[in-house]
């Protein structure tokens, strides 16, 4: 068995679906080992979906236009690839209707339960009309809903796996997916099975996501239960770099990393994979390739435990629209563990992760993504017991395998606010 899983950015238009098409026909897989194909949402359809959640959820007027852009989007892709109006309305509209008849009602007051509610289908939609070209083509496959695979408890936006559950479900609905006797209308012994990622569902049947770029964990998640033998994620980049190529030009090719390092470098906030993909794979020594879908014939990167992986070339990690939260306790005492505690399950509460913390004697600084509504709601609870100062608008780099000069060309001319050091890696909050 092996797991593909194909990313938004390759599959924003109907050549990039028939460049997977292509992958899929020239892989080894179909037939006897078996292939299980992990789908995200079309090109920027996360975003789009997020913007019309906001409408929902805000009431405002400009809801129908954001839906209608939704819309056109997928019939435009879906009219190349079908060719047939009539093949068209029957793939897409069910779900177009699916999607107005939940805009209809009030949404519920949890916001991020909103959030699941809608922002899921852009994964139902990719892979809808991808599994609508499949047929067409000839393509033998099985169609699975992912949110009757992936069970997860039930902290919308950013759900937890339930991993026993989970397993139960994969093993129901895979192990014999295409045995001997098909349902009525299934595709006989094609061993190719097509869902979605980023989407589970928690014990209720309500929607839920693993949080952004989760189609990676959920493509891991597919790996670990079924013992693939190796799992390839399809990009628009050669593999997983020293640099994002937009924002350092001269960055090159990793062709082969530990899993350790891969961890590290997501964590950091690498954009090529989600932090918690490698861990599942690690655990049962699970290869993971990171190939690109333009030049399917280059190997790639490889992620693994093999014992000759080294890598000292300096990978550099930018995450931009950084704030810098500092809190203190008003009493001016000392930072202990009853004061970290609070600070962090004000964090939780708030589903705000922490991606440096730098902490002293009577004060605990922390870099935090820059989100308006859970920054204010983070600061208003912090507010009764701390003295809170912030900062917007920073950077934080991080530099993984750094050198002097890469230290000194990277801070030149500009404002430290938190530096820190150990022997592989360098971490800095600039402005």
């Amino acid at each position: 068995m092996l797991v593909y899983k194909f990313g938004g950015s390759v599959l924003h238009d109907p050549a990039g679906i028939r460049k997977m098409t292509g992958i899929i026909r020239g892989s080894s897989a179909p037939g006897k080992e078996g292939l299980f194909i992990v789908v995200s949402a079309f090109g920027k359809m996360t975003n789009a979906f997020e913007s019309l959640w906001t409408g929902w959820i805000r009431h405002r007027k400009s809801l129908n236009s954001k839906w209608e852009k939704i819309k056109r989007y997928h019939l435009d892709i879906a009219g190349p690839l079908l060719d047939d109006n009539s093949l068209v309305d029957d793939t897409l509209l069910p779900v177009f209707n699916e999607v107005e008849n939940i805009l209809k009602v009030r949404p519920p007051h949890n916001k991020d339960e909103a959030y699941d509610m809608i922002v899921p289908f852009g994964e139902i939609l990719s892979t809808t009309l991808i599994s609508a070209f499949f047929k067409l083509t000839g393509l033998d496959h099985k169609w699975l809903d992912a949110r009757q695979l992936i069970c997860t408890d039930s902290r919308f936006r950013e759900a937890r796996l339930k991993w026993h559950e989970t397993t139960v479900k994969i093993n129901e609905r895979v192990s014999f997916g295409f045995d001997e006797q098909p349902e009525a209308g299934d595709p006989v012994n094609s061993g190719i099975w097509l869902t979605q990622g980023f989407i589970g569902s928690d014990q209720a049947g309500r929607n839920t996501t693993l949080g952004r770029e989760g189609s990676d964990f959920s493509a891991a998640v597919f790996a670990y239960v079924l013992s693939a033998e190796k799992l390839v994620i399809w990009k628009d980049v050669p593999g997983i770099m020293t640099g994002d190529p937009t924002v350092f030009p001269g960055a090159s090719k990793l062709d082969h990393i530990s899993y350790l390092d891969a961890i590290e470098l997501s964590y950091f906030g690498a954009k090529v994979l989600h932090p918690n993909t490698i861990k599942p794979l690690r655990n049962r020594n699970i290869p993971l390739i990171v190939k690109s879908m333009i030049t399917p014939e280059e190997e790639g990167t490889i992620i693994s435990d093999e014992p000759e992986i080294r890598n000292e070339k300096p990978v550099m990690i930018l995450k931009s629209g950084q704030v810098l939260l500092s809190v203190q306790p008003r009493d001016f005492s000392f930072v202990m563990e009853e004061a970290v505690s609070l600070v962090f399950a004000v964090l939780a509460r708030n589903q705000v992760r922490v991606n440096l913390l730098q902490h002293g004697a009577v004060s605990m600084s922390f870099c935090i993504d820059y989100d308006e509504e859970r920054l204010n709601g983070l600061v208003s609870e912090l507010i009764p017991d701390f003295k809170v100062l912030y900062n917007t608008g920073l950077e934080l780099w991080t530099v993984r395998y750094y050198s002097p000069e890469v230290i000194d060309n990277l801070i030149r001319g500009k404002k430290i606010y938190i530096q820190q050091q150990s022997r592989k890696t360098a971490r800095f909050v600039l402005s």
